[in-house]
């Protein structure tokens, strides 16, 4: 499977607290100018972005050991396992904290996708997204755990207005070092992959600069990672901006 992913910090942040796992690769830290093409190979795969949490402690630092426990628990595609590494995830985010008590309250949101021949099991933590775009349509597969996603589920708010609500930035659930003061929410949806379309995995500092149209209309194209770089180089890309897309 040739796999295309871009992680960058954008316009503004002097950093990148994203990092991605495409397969067994990790990139953490890295500022790409340009979209990363990768061979992956195997009957299991895993792929995930993880956005550290911006405001709290090493950011960067949360990401990247979500990602590296993530990969070191391998979990098949079965939802309970994703759950089970998720909350492995969440333990050694605590222990690290507990010997880097400055560090209390890093954590980062996830999304990602486990592949498994023809069945695949797309999940999320927080407000990182996956997308599926097929029969011309992006679906967005994800719950984003966040109070404005609560006020839409409820009819509250429209999608829309979510974009401009002054509580759209409060998460409701994310993988965090925190004394397991706050509960850890994973969604899990499956996918039939044999129906074909693409995959999108990507971070809030994609989906949030672009309108959904706008997502779609790159996933469109023949390639569609170039598409979204032209796209989002016209944005103000105030956060960190990362994406995986899988054919």
């Amino acid at each position: 499977m040739k796999v295309a992913c871009f992680t960058n910090k954008g316009k503004v942040r002097s950093n990148n607290e994203d990092s991605i796992l495409v397969g067994e690769l990790l990139f953490s830290e890295k500022d790409f100018r340009s979209c990363e093409c990768v061979n992956v190979e195997g009957s299991k795969l895993l792929f995930a972005v993880a956005d550290g949490m911006g405001g709290h402690a090493k950011g960067e630092v949360a990401s990247r050991l979500v990602l590296e426990s993530l990969r070191d628990s391998d979990p098949a595609c079965k939802e309970e396992e994703i759950r089970e590494a998720l909350a492995q995830a969440r333990k050694n985010l605590e222990e690290y904290v507990k010997s880097h008590p400055e560090s209390y309250g890093m954590g980062c949101a996830i999304a990602g996708l486990v592949v498994e021949g023809g069945k695949g099991i797309a999940f999320n933590v927080g407000d990182c997204r996956a997308y599926r775009f097929i029969n011309g349509k992006l679906v967005k597969l994800t719950r984003d755990h966040s109070a404005v996603e609560e006020l839409v589920l409820d009819g509250v708010i429209t999608p829309q207005e979510a974009r401009t609500h002054p509580q759209r930035n409060i998460l409701t659930s994310a993988v965090i070092g925190d004394g397991y003061t706050t509960e850890l929410k994973v969604f899990t949806t499956e996918v039939d992959k044999t129906a074909g379309g693409r995959f999108l995995i990507c971070s809030d500092g994609l989906w949030d600069e672009l309108e959904d149209d706008e997502i779609e209309s790159c996933m469109a194209t023949e390639n569609p990672c170039q598409e979204l770089l032209k796209v989002i180089d016209t944005k103000p890309l105030r956060d960190n901006v990362s994406f995986i897309l899988l054919p």
